[in-house]
């Protein structure tokens, strides 16, 4: 079987890594649970140009700015303002903030998929910035429409957005709420959380594996190794965790 090259590089990136960025990019092109492919592919590129634009303070939505958002931008201002928030200034989100576009602007559902998106980009996008590689790039829009599948069960709880039971079999299948609110936060749309963990699993350690002895080596670093570098990231990042 051919091995999938995601990377034109020399440098020594993990066929994992080549494999879920593919993966991922197939997946944005997709049609989506709430959004459909071309909003989707919409997402990616607005995600990008918060990204790369000129420093904005949080308080500033970008569908103020006259002349920034074209008047016939396929996506609802609502999802631009979103994307842009949770793209430059996600340590800044409050629940009042979230409550004045959700449900009213946006519905839960269409909101949790953006910010699923929007965290699966960034990750994808700074390995590949912080490499001086290529971004990735979409291939054309896939056919059909969103399956706006709901899952049974959600419900406000530990999260602003509603969340639903979830079977893990990297936890306890028995119990299928017993899984860390991390892994639940984008349950009400299962495909983003799917894409979400696969791409965790490749760049960090596999779901199961989180409990596991600490002395134990992953990919090419040790696992306390992973840990430093993680933690220190969260600190710079203002990680709530």
């Amino acid at each position: 079987m051919e091995l999938v090259q995601q990377y034109q590089s020399a440098l020594p990136i993990r066929q994992e890594i080549h494999e879920t960025h593919a993966a991922a990019a197939e997946h944005w092109a997709s049609p989506g649970t709430w959004w459909t492919a071309e909003e989707r592919g919409a997402i990616v590129a607005e995600v990008r140009r918060a990204w790369d634009a000129d420093p904005m303070p949080p308080w500033t939505t970008p569908s103020s700015v006259s002349g920034l958002i074209p008047a016939d931008h396929i996506l609802p201002s609502a999802a631009i303002d979103v994307i842009w928030r949770l793209t430059n200034h996600v340590t800044t989100l409050t629940q009042s903030w979230y409550e004045s576009y959700v449900p009213e602007r946006l519905s839960p559902a269409r909101y949790v998929e953006i910010v699923g998106m929007v965290a699966q980009i960034t990750l994808t996008d700074r390995f590949a910035d912080g490499l001086a590689l290529d971004r990735i790039s979409l291939p054309p829009p896939g056919a059909g429409e969103p399956s706006q599948a709901l899952p049974q069960n959600a419900e406000v709880s530990t999260h602003w957005v509603p969340t639903a039971p979830i079977v893990d079999g990297s936890w306890n299948p028995a119990t299928p709420s017993d899984v860390p609110n991390v892994r639940k936060a984008l349950s009400l749309v299962a495909a983003e959380r799917i894409m979400q963990w696969t791409l965790i699993d490749a760049h960090y350690v596999a779901g199961g594996a989180l409990a596991d002895d600490f002395g134990q080596d992953h990919w090419s670093l040790q696992r306390s190794q992973i840990e430093l570098l993680g933690t220190r990231t969260s600190i710079v990042n203002d990680c709530y965790y």
